[in-house]
């Protein structure tokens, strides 16, 4: 790290130390421009709501709350997922649950979930039936019967299989939601093949690949207003060792792949234009000039905020096209200490050209090589180190772009923060932008590590927490379980957090995602119990089939809502 690169991760830390005002980080003429202009209009709202789903509602049209929908619940470490008077939660498509017709079952850990109403290709909104895409992040192996250190190859098999994601149609009859037969319905797991777009397709980075093996560490991701899942490859080295002998190379692993839900016979794509490297999630949305722009995080402590902007621009009327879109453009990486976006082009910036590693060698001989590590690219032209950004999302009626930056230990942030960005002129092609901090964890404010965003239709932000092992971390004695919060973005109480669910025990809550009209929120419950030392000591049963004891990961359907109006 050079000088100017401690001077700079200095001053974010010490920045995020102190809750920064409106006034004091949005300063002089740039602020009162970024005022004037307030509230952003956006053409195309679907773009930019709901983690890219639709939406049945103008975000202009809305007035956003000030206080939430609900009587806030308090801490509970108990085995269930808690909510308030009037909501329940319906458990739904639970792991194991056999969902095709060719006897596939759905996959391991839910993550990330995509709400892609059944009728949106042809125009519609539809809120009770729709394909839903799940993310499968990894496999506890106690639980599906395997041993982590003598894994057979049946067992490394089955974990391949267990991973991933789950295409599944649902439909709301009367009050319940139900896995409907659909021959869309199926599993893109680690030994689906997949295909490499973009500068990276054939180079030597990817060993000369242009066909693929799977999909994994799917974590978060995002929907493209074309109707395709961004499902996004976090945590991939590990499975080198866990996988050996299956083939598995982890340079084929930590991109966004693209996937239509609609259409099976489409090769999923991975979008080497976008980078590799912890990909929690993708923020899309359309610039004014139609280019699509994605917002993504590395998920790992001192790792950097990046931004995609396509070559190619957004046709409403031309899906083939668009289904090509992320195939080229720029990444960019984020300098929080001067509010720049910085090209990651290994033929424009000569920063990338000189970089040297420790043996003295470069580090870069090509774009593809730029792209397969994008976070020693990052550093090496001054790309900020930030505490762990996890999910990123775009506020619907400002166009702000929310950060959720979950920890980071090795600078004694245990508690995380929430930042937001508006970018220059309102244009999210901008190379300049202007940061502040939203919210930060901690006793005072009753939440700690801040990790999946969504906003409702009102654009009210709710997120949920992650904290590892709350069984000895202090964080329990104010936090309880992971939870999920309501937190306005306006008015007297903005970034003030509401508890509104809690989780099942060593669970975290993941992929929320609202139906178009808002009144139905899904919700996956990840790894509960998994802290349990064996089968014969489980810390949880939640979700477990009947005559077992056995925890699954499953997704709930949280109803109750009022739904929104204008």
């Amino acid at each position: 790290m050079t000088t100017d690169r401690k001077t700079e991760a200095s001053l974010w830390h010490r920045l995020l130390e102190t809750r920064l005002t409106r006034r004091s980080a949005l300063g002089g003429a740039a602020a009162a421009a970024a005022a004037v202009s307030l509230p952003l209009t956006i053409s195309s709202a679907e773009a930019v709501s709901n983690n890219g789903g639709p939406s049945t509602v103008d975000p202009q049209k809305v007035t956003p709350r000030a206080t939430p929908p609900f009587r806030a619940i308090g801490v509970t470490t108990a085995d269930a997922v808690t909510l308030p008077a009037g909501y329940r939660a319906q458990v739904l498509a639970p792991w194991g649950e056999v969902f095709t017709e060719g006897g596939r079952e759905i996959g391991f850990n839910h993550d990330y979930v995509g709400f892609f109403p059944i009728d949106l290709l042809q125009g519609g909104t539809s809120s009770t039936e729709a394909l839903l895409t799940i993310n499968h992040e990894y496999v506890n192996p106690m639980f599906v019967g395997g041993d982590t250190k003598n894994r057979t190859p049946a067992q490394i098999r089955a974990e391949m299989e267990a991973v991933g994601v789950s295409v599944v149609r649902v439909k709301k009859e009367g009050r319940e939601w139900r896995i409907v037969p659909d021959a869309r319905n199926r599993r893109i797991d680690a030994l689906t093949e997949i295909e490499l777009t973009g500068p990276a397709r054939g180079s030597a980075a990817v060993r000369g690949a242009t066909m693929v093996k799977g999909t994994v560490g799917n974590c978060s991701g995002g929907q493209t207003p074309w109707g395709t899942l961004l499902t996004c490859e976090e945590n991939v080295d590990g499975y080198a060792k866990a996988w050996e002998g299956s083939g598995y190379d982890p340079m084929h692993q930590g991109w966004v792949t693209e996937i239509d839900p609609f259409t099976p016979g489409w090769t999923p794509k991975k979008r080497t234009a976008m980078g590799r490297f912890r990909h929690e999630n993708v923020a899309v949305t359309v610039a004014r000039d139609g280019r699509v722009v994605g917002y993504m995080g590395d998920d790992m402590q001192d790792a950097c905020v990046y931004k995609f902007v396509s070559r190619g621009k957004y046709d409403p009327a031309n899906r083939a096209a668009n289904l090509n879109l992320l195939a080229e453009g720029d990444l960019y990486v984020a300098n929080f200490g001067n509010g720049s976006w910085v090209l990651l082009d290994y033929d424009k910036n000569k920063k990338l050209q000189d970089a040297k590693g420790a043996d003295g060698k470069p580090l870069f001989a090509s774009q593809a090589d730029v792209l397969a590590d994008a976070r020693a690219s990052a550093l090496a032209v001054g790309g900020t180190p930030v505490d762990r950004p996890e999910d990123i999302e775009i506020h619907p009626r400002t166009g702000e772009v929310y950060v959720a930056l979950t920890n980071n230990s090795k600078h004694g942030n245990f508690f995380g923060q929430i930042v937001k960005f508006r970018e220059n002129g309102d244009d999210w092609t901008a190379t300049k932008f202007l940061w502040e901090v939203f919210a930060v964890g901690g006793p005072q404010s009753g939440f700690a590590s801040p990790d999946n965003l969504v906003f409702d239709p009102y654009g009210n932000l709710w997120m949920v927490t992650d904290n590892s092992d709350l069984s000895t971390n202090p964080i329990k004695a104010f936090h309880g379980n992971n939870a999920m919060f309501f937190m306005p973005t306006e008015g007297p109480n903005a970034g003030k957090a509401y508890r509104f669910a809690v989780g099942p025990v060593d669970a975290e809550m993941t992929g929320p995602v609202w139906s178009p009209d808002g009144k139905t929120l899904f919700l996956a419950i990840q790894h509960p119990g998994e802290d349990s030392e064996s089968l014969d000591k489980l810390r949880s049963n939640f979700g477990a089939r009947a005559g077992s004891n056995v925890p699954r990961p499953t997704l709930v359907a949280i109803e109750g809502f009022p739904g929104w109006r204008a």
